[in-house]
């Protein structure tokens, strides 16, 4: 229950910055149904960081996701262009979520069991696997 309480603030920055700055209340909801998983077979791997043997994982050695390809693939059917206005949108709130969790990681507020569950079942990048660590419905 700690571990929530420190969290929420920042969640609550995260969502107050998520959507484009000048765009109607509409627009962002078509955006957020924009950036949602891509199918099944186009999900990019997690990888893993690289670390010596009963070291423990720190935002240097935390599980990667390939947020380019992610956001490419999650756009490419409501974009216009290629990396348009709503691949930026995906890769901005893509790299706030990573530093939320890296920060979290070096905290130690998650298991590394935790961490690792999340990241191999994560379809959303950073953003599902913050979901899950925190035991939240995603719902992207």
């Amino acid at each position: 229950m700690m571990r929530f309480r420190s969290v929420l603030p920042i969640v609550a920055v995260l969502a107050a910055c998520h959507g484009q700055p000048n765009q109607p209340q509409g627009n962002q909801a078509d955006g957020k149904a924009a950036a949602s998983a891509p199918a099944e077979e186009d999900i990019i791997p997690v990888e893993w960081g690289k670390r010596p043997p009963n070291t423990p994982m720190t935002s240097a050695n935390m599980p990667l996701f390939d947020t380019v390809t992610y956001c490419i693939l999650s756009t490419r059917k409501t974009d216009t262009i290629v990396m348009g206005p709503l691949y930026e949108s995906c890769i901005e709130h893509q790299d706030q979520v990573r530093i939320v969790i890296a920060a979290a990681i070096d905290a130690n507020k998650f298991a590394e069991a935790v961490i690792n569950r999340c990241a191999k079942d994560s379809r959303t990048a950073y953003v599902g696997m913050w979901y899950c660590m925190n035991e939240i419905d995603n719902p992207e």
